[in-house]
């Protein structure tokens, strides 16, 4: 049986229904714990800036974390299961502070200022610290080396983010947000209206634009894999395949707003079924 800290922890991972649960789930069990906590914090985190509640108290929730933070790099005894699991998992690997605190700052982004069309450097900020710094988290419990780890890391989780920024594009306009960069609808002449956006056809070649930038982040992360040991990226090549999978069904196709593009049962069977025979 699991301690109940554990548990815990995993019962979030289980109840977001990500595709990263699959990938997790094939790690060594110490690692595996590691990971749940860091996806269980990420996806705490990440409800916050995404709850139906004031902006005053999604500031006062979030800060509470940068304090939790700070405060698991000072104090052993903690008194939650998911902080008491962080501390076990930076204990362990020697997790970087800031890493924690960027995955922090990028959620603070969405609540400061329900970010609509940024320009290109910003959005890529907000990448670097909700996708990348998790991959950089990430790399030290996989124990791979800085050299190409880091740089493997920031090409998944680039297109990972990117690909999610696709997928998700309806539901964040539903909540008054849109993180397609101005210049894109600059560029093709597309007004800034949120309400008339999803109607506009010329949305649909912005979406693709954002989806190739995705495939050569893919592409990065597939040639940096070849220098890495294969026993060390099980776990992200399984999450890679399932991130492919879902731009695939997107790529070079019209997307359908109302039908959000998700993984089914075989689809996950298939994939695994893959990754175990190439």
């Amino acid at each position: 049986m699991l301690p109940s800290d554990q548990k815990t922890v995993e019962r979030i991972v289980k109840e977001s229904g990500s595709s990263f649960y699959w990938g997790m789930r094939c790690l060594p069990e110490f690692k595996r714990r590691a990971m749940f906590s860091i996806y269980a914090f990420c996806r705490v985190v990440d409800d916050i800036a995404d709850e139906k509640s004031t902006k005053l108290s999604k500031k006062k929730q979030i800060s509470l974390w940068v304090n939790k933070i700070h405060n698991l790099y000072k104090y052993k005894d903690q008194k939650t299961s998911l902080l008491r699991e962080l501390r076990k998992s930076i204990d362990r690997f020697n997790l970087e502070k800031n890493d924690f605190l960027s995955i922090i700052k990028g959620m603070q982004m969405d609540i400061n200022e329900n970010i609509l069309f940024p320009e290109t450097s910003k959005l890529k900020l907000y990448c670097e610290r909700v996708a990348v710094a998790v991959g950089f988290l990430s790399i030290d419990i996989f124990q791979i080396k800085k050299k190409f780890g880091k740089k493997y890391a920031y090409s998944l989780g680039m297109a990972f983010q990117l690909t999610n920024i696709v997928r998700d594009f309806k539901e964040d306009l539903e909540i008054k947000r849109c993180y397609i960069p101005k210049e894109k609808l600059e560029k093709f002449r597309i007004k800034k209206k949120l309400d008339k956006l999803e109607n506009d056809p010329k949305i649909q070649k912005v979406l693709q634009e954002i989806l190739k930038e995705a495939h050569s982040y893919f592409k990065k992360s597939d040639d940096l894999a070849k220098k890495i040991s294969k026993s060390k990226i099980i776990a992200p090549e399984i999450m890679k395949l399932f991130y492919k999978k879902i731009h695939k069904k997107m790529w070079q196709k019209k997307i359908d707003f109302e039908k959000k593009v998700k993984l089914n049962f075989f689809d996950k069977i298939l994939i695994m079924l893959e990754f175990l025979i190439r």
